[in-house]
């Protein structure tokens, strides 16, 4: 059962919980990658080219990379986030990377 505060994801039917409740529109299989891939992290900030590597399986290209990884935490933080403006979870960290704040675990 999901926690009551944080995010829970349900890694079989890539259903995602936010405080105890029910997302409406369930992850992708990209969108479920990258935040597994940055849950793992415990709060680290990840790379684009480690985050990149571990969501697309291939060596990063920054032409290529920066759009398709924009869009990809764009489309993920507006199935999680209440004011994907203002995320809460999902952080873009200038210059640095990505973070995930705020996992509380998953399940198979």
């Amino acid at each position: 059962m999901p926690g009551k505060d944080g995010i829970y994801i349900e890694k079989s039917t890539r259903c995602v919980w936010v405080d105890g409740i029910l997302r409406p529109r369930k992850l992708s299989t990209s969108e479920c990658k990258l935040l597994l891939f940055l849950a793992s992290r415990n709060g680290e900030i990840c790379s684009r080219e480690e985050t990149v590597h571990a969501v697309y399986r291939c060596k990063y290209q920054p032409g290529i990379d920066n759009g398709r990884l924009d869009a990809l935490v764009e489309h993920a933080r507006n199935k999680i986030e209440n004011n994907p403006r203002s995320p809460r979870f999902l952080l873009t960290v200038y210059r640095a990377g990505h973070q995930l704040m705020g996992y509380s675990g998953n399940a198979r």
